[in-house]
Order: C-alpha cells, then sequence, then structure tokens
C-alpha cells in the first residue's frame, strides 16, 4: 500500500508543499514574507483585516490597485450663518417686548435662519 501525502517537505528540505489547507494559529508568526500582503480582488482574498462592521458604520470603503483603502468624500458642511445680536430687552410694557421681539425676529430672517414672511 503506498500513500502520498497532500504536505510534505522534499528532500533535502529546501522546500515544502502545501497541497492542503495551511491554518496558521492566532499568535503565531510567518517569516520571510513580504511585509505587504496582497490586495483583495473578486477571485482571491486580500491582506485586509478590520472588525466586522457595526450598525453606525455607513461608509463603503474600497481598496485601489496601490493597495490602499479610499472612502468616498464627506460633504462639505456649510457654514451656520450667525445673527445680529440683539441686545437685552428693557421693555416695561407689552408694546416694548414686542417692539424688542419682532426686532429678533428680523435679525434671525435676515441670516437666513429664519423663513422670510410671505
Amino acid at each position: 500500500m503506498s500513500y502520498n501525502a497532500k504536505n510534505y517537505t522534499e528532500q533535502g528540505g529546501e522546500k515544502t508543499v502545501i497541497g492542503g489547507t495551511l491554518e496558521i494559529k492566532e499568535g503565531a508568526s510567518v517569516t520571510g514574507l513580504t511585509s505587504t500582503a496582497a490586495p483583495a480582488s473578486e477571485t482571491a482574498l486580500g491582506g485586509v483585516k478590520a472588525a466586522a462592521k457595526e450598525v453606525t458604520d455607513t461608509v463603503p470603503v474600497k481598496i485601489g490597485e496601490d493597495g490602499i483603502l479610499y472612502v468616498p468624500a464627506y460633504p462639505v458642511v456649510p457654514e451656520i450663518p450667525t445673527a445680529a445680536n440683539q441686545v437685552a430687552s428693557i421693555a416695561t410694557d407689552a408694546t416694548g417686548l414686542v417692539t424688542d421681539f419682532n426686532a429678533l425676529l428680523a435679525k434671525l430672517k435676515a441670516a437666513g435662519l429664519m423663513v422670510a414672511d410671505e
């Protein structure tokens, strides 16, 4: 009876052939390989190791032919306008308070923080 092993080292030890599965356990190391793993392709897994996707992860990542990860640019957030200062009211009656309040509304509308009257 003869047996052909899938994994073997050729005579002299210069070459080891893996015809089965090579399993490298957590904490083990492999020497002699390049430090950069090949990027993933449609037909082969690549060398990117990352945590599993969370519910809050929303930006898809793509890997370029140069082996670098790329994400879409985030949209530019416009600067929030500021309204002109409205001094503290010193009104002593309802009419004065209405005047001060209307001045505040006018400043908010002028700054674009509130829709103007139709």
